[in-house]
């Protein structure tokens, strides 16, 4: 916590000057190149079959803050640009809400 706390404000080139060399080897682990790529597809990935007399339930949306759309539009692009997610088949949607950050960010 101490070496982060440290550097928290400054903008580093290279990380590797900060992080002490017995952890060099997880380096990848938070590099911005490896996090864009996923996995190849697997026999074991799958999807939720629905049942044809399925009728989804009807409930209210959530009204967002312009701020707090923009953030969700951000994510959103951002994961389905590295396959983390895929636009979903589903006739229902998944609730999420924004917890703020002591720094005021979403």
């Amino acid at each position: 916590m101490e070496l982060a706390q440290k550097y928290t404000k400054q903008q580093l080139d290279n990380p590797e000057d900060i992080v002490p060399k017995e952890y060099h080897c997880y380096m990848k682990i938070f590099s911005d190149k490896e996090a864009k790529r996923f996995p190849p597809s697997q026999k074991w990935d799958h999807r939720i079959e629905l049942l044809p007399s399925f009728e989804p339930k009807a409930f209210p949306n959530y009204k967002l803050a312009p701020k707090e759309m923009e953030e969700l539009d951000k994510f959103l692009d951002e994961n389905l640009e590295k396959k983390y997610i895929q636009p979903s088949k589903s006739p229902m949607a998944s609730p999420f809400f924004f917890v703020g950050k002591k720094d005021g960010k979403l």
